[in-house]
């Protein structure tokens, strides 16, 4: 294999390792060492794309090879989290499965995904590393601590609830907005700009809550911006 190859390749592999290992550490009980796991998993994840990019090695290879990754970091582990807390916290009885949910829209996601050559500027239903990113952060320690989400937490409807509307993000036909800045334009990277300095001064006051919290302010921004800023993107921000 050409070498500019195997690195996209082998942090793509890493990404992999780190998910799985999230996944045996979820089953033991040490869920936020498997927090810690999926937030690396989402390091190297961005890692590969980069340098396939950087180094002119971009492949259908590897693009499969990213999803299945992305199916293992950021559905099962996120999803093998959510397992142990319910068994461990909850009484759903046979609906303690229910986390398969995150597993099987995730992977329709991905499929979606790697079929839809139009999802280069926006992606069609929620990209799964930000909806893992919401899952591993909610249920991390930290995030227990604060008294609302503990309550939240502890409520089977809530949980069950939760888990059906993030299932349906991964595949409804909505627009969320990509993080890359292709242009040096203010009106063309509002929804962006808002995303990235909130997410900045949220995680710096809650710490990893503060992650979850940034998920939730993008998922609102990107269905606000879905329905009206294909009509109006030049007119809601507009000075004249």
């Amino acid at each position: 294999m050409n070498l500019k190859y195997f690195i996209p390749s082998l942090l793509t592999s890493t990404n992999i390792f780190l998910g799985s290992v999230a996944v045996f550490c979820a089953v033991d009980g040490k869920t936020d060492l498997a927090v810690y796991l999926v937030l690396f998993a989402a390091i190297f994840d961005f890692a590969d794309g980069f340098f396939a990019r950087m180094l002119n090695a971009v492949s259908d290879f590897g693009k499969q090879l990213d999803s299945l990754s992305d199916l293992i970091s950021f559905g099962f582990a996120p999803a093998s989290i959510l397992y142990y807390h319910i068994s461990t916290y909850l009484n759903l009885n046979l609906l303690k499965f229910i986390p398969s949910l995150i597993v099987i829209f995730s992977a329709l996601r991905l499929a979606k995904f790697n079929i839809d050559p139009n999802q280069k500027s926006s992606f069609k239903g929620l990209p799964t590393p930000a909806n893992a990113m919401f899952l591993i952060t909610i249920f991390h320690s930290d995030s227990i601590k604060i008294s609302f989400i503990e309550t939240l937490l502890q409520s089977d409807i809530f949980i069950v609830l939760l888990i059906i509307v993030l299932s349906a993000l991964l595949v409804l036909p909505l627009d969320f907005f990509s993080l890359k800045i292709k242009k040096l334009v203010f009106k063309e990277n509002i929804f962006q700009i808002i995303l990235i300095l909130s997410g900045i001064a949220l995680f710096t006051i809650f710490g990893l809550t503060g992650i979850s919290f940034s998920i939730i302010l993008y998922i609102v921004l990107s269905i606000f911006k879905s329905i009206f800023g294909k009509k109006n993107n030049n007119e809601i921000f507009s000075t004249d």
